[in-house]
């Protein structure tokens, strides 16, 4: 009973002891300003961003889906031989009296054929790719200035655009894979197998015979090979066998271009025809004609188009038979043609 009192007087003692002051209300300008820093802690969460980062990253997903390099113009040369100046269709005819009889220049050697791929870009398809992304990411970006204000919306759009260029350089057709080295040498070999100026003196010898009844002479000439070793003046054969007209044929190029659609190439062809005046050496006529992917020639068919694994094929057969084909038909025209000064 005596601590009774002790325990009455600390029980009111505690009750008694003042209460903790409640926090002082915000006025309602900083109230304002709470809401407002709360509210920019989940800037996702507004409506604008949320609409803003949907519309860019569908943008992305549909506009950098495909970054394989752009599918070369039809008609680029990919494979060239020749030493022959390259340029387009063209003659030129001066007026005269028509030859009544003609010979054909034949060098008495040939001249090796120089052959040359075309150069590829060595840049790493991965350092290419990413390239790609990035300058359409910040391309992106610099046509959006709405998307420059979200500074996390604009950084991962240049960051989802260098990712989608990596992945699309890894994720490309197996068509697009560049020719290989065997195929490569195969057509260059080919080639020198074809002779091609051989062939086409040999077409438009046959073709110009069923147009004025009788073979042309062979006029055979040598050519100048060093400065020790001088050639010889076809003209002056062209009279000793009483011609008074020489015909030269020659082609300027032979190779291969784009075709219409990726990865195919066709056999493009560029000739040359001359007509000289064997007494005193005049040139009478020329024509250059060229015949080949996105080159059109009245009254001959459209280049055809074929992969390099199947125009070397079986050593190359298909690339002659196709190129063969060409240069006969390019006979054909140019035998027809009435500007050539050749009496029937």
């Amino acid at each position: 009973m005596s601590h009774l009192p002790l325990l009455r007087m600390s029980v009111s003692r505690r009750c008694a002891a003042p209460a903790q002051p409640a926090p002082p209300k915000p006025a309602c300008g900083a109230r304002q300003h709470l809401f407002a820093v709360r509210d920019t802690r989940l800037p996702l969460f507004r409506p604008a961003h949320r609409l803003l980062v949907s519309l860019l990253a569908a943008t992305l997903l549909a506009g950098c889906g495909d970054t394989r390099p752009v599918r070369q113009p039809e008609g680029t040369v990919a494979f060239r031989s020749g030493s022959g100046p390259e340029t387009a269709s063209q003659s030129f005819v001066v007026p005269g009296l028509a030859f009544q009889r003609s010979g054909m220049l034949v060098p008495a050697h040939q001249q090796a054929w120089q052959s040359a791929w075309a150069e590829e870009d060595q840049e790493h398809s991965l350092l290419k790719g990413a390239t790609g992304g990035l300058t359409t990411g910040i391309g992106f970006l610099m046509i959006t200035p709405m998307a420059t204000a979200f500074w996390p919306a604009a950084v991962g759009i240049v960051v989802a655009s260098t990712a989608m260029g990596m992945l699309g350089v890894t994720q490309t057709d197996p068509a697009d894979v560049r020719m290989s080295a065997p195929d490569r040498a195969v057509i260059v070999e080919a080639t020198k197998t074809l002779q091609p100026d051989r062939l086409f003196r040999e077409a438009m010898e046959q073709a110009l015979r069923r147009r004025t009844g009788e073979p042309l002479q062979v006029v055979t000439w040598h050519m100048a090979g060093s400065g020790d070793t001088a050639g010889t003046d076809p003209l002056i054969e062209a009279r000793a066998q009483g011609l008074d007209g020489v015909l030269d044929f020659a082609i300027d190029a032979l190779g291969l271009a784009a075709g219409e659609e990726r990865d195919t190439f066709g056999v493009f062809v560029q000739v040359r025809v001359r007509a000289l005046d064997a007494r005193d050496g005049q040139l009478r006529y020329e024509r250059v004609l060229s015949y080949g992917p996105g080159i059109a020639v009245p009254g001959l068919p459209r280049s055809d188009f074929h992969t390099v694994e199947f125009l070397a094929a079986d050593q190359g057969r298909v690339y002659r038979q196709v190129a063969s084909d060409a240069i006969r038909r390019l006979a054909r025209v140019l035998a027809a043609d009435t500007q050539l000064p050749l009496a029937r």
